[in-house]
């Protein structure tokens, strides 16, 4: 079994101290890998991993990211390579987690089964999002992009595939990691509702 190891080049720079990734075929299962990164990455970070991967044919099926300090993240992933997908043991994931791709990138729909939301007083600040959505290659990098926009970033955040349903749960903060306002919560349950299959 080959493991992969590398620290973020550059790794002399302020911004890059401290970053590191594994990559880990499963030794029973083809094309699943397991994913750990660790140390400083930049905000929408996450968002931008995901959305790269799909670019390069791999899903997140399951795994969990939690920010542990003001400064340092720890995630775990377990990927699933797709026919035609870029090969998991050459890609540098903290490069892919630093780039944004096009704004004007075609995307599909979200569509959403159902979610949950509870407040922020119940979460030590963090607004919680459980989402169930019709599960596609790309829909966490979409559902991480439509947080961004509406300036709601994850201080943590627990992903899951069940069959063809998607079952994610988000801990979520304003910039700067600032407590969402009751006005933000409002107006994102709102926008959720509209992506529920049914309300559109």
């Amino acid at each position: 079994m080959h493991t992969l190891t590398r620290h973020a080049s550059h790794e002399s720079s302020a911004a890059s101290f401290g970053k590191v990734f594994e990559i880990t075929p499963h030794p029973s299962q083809p094309n699943v890998y397991h994913l750990v990164m660790k140390g400083f990455l930049s905000p929408g970070w996450s968002g931008r991993l995901a959305a790269g991967l799909a670019q390069h044919r791999i899903s997140i099926i399951r795994g969990e990211a939690e920010k542990i300090t003001a400064s340092a993240w720890h995630s775990s992933f377990e990927l699933k390579a797709s026919a035609f997908a870029s090969d998991p043991l050459g890609i540098d994931y903290v490069t892919l987690a630093g780039i944004e791709l096009p704004s004007d990138r075609t995307t599909e729909r979200i569509s959403l089964r159902s979610f949950r939301m509870e407040p922020g007083s119940r979460h030590e600040g963090s607004l919680y999002l459980e989402i169930r959505g019709v599960d596609r290659l790309g829909f966490l990098g979409d559902l991480l992009d439509y947080f961004s926009m509406r300036c709601l970033f994850p201080v943590k955040m627990a992903i899951e595939t069940v069959g063809d349903t998607a079952v994610d749960r988000f801990w979520l903060r304003s910039v700067g990691g600032s407590v969402p306002s009751e006005s933000i919560a409002a107006a994102i349950k709102e926008n959720l509702e509209r992506l529920v299959i049914g309300n559109a």
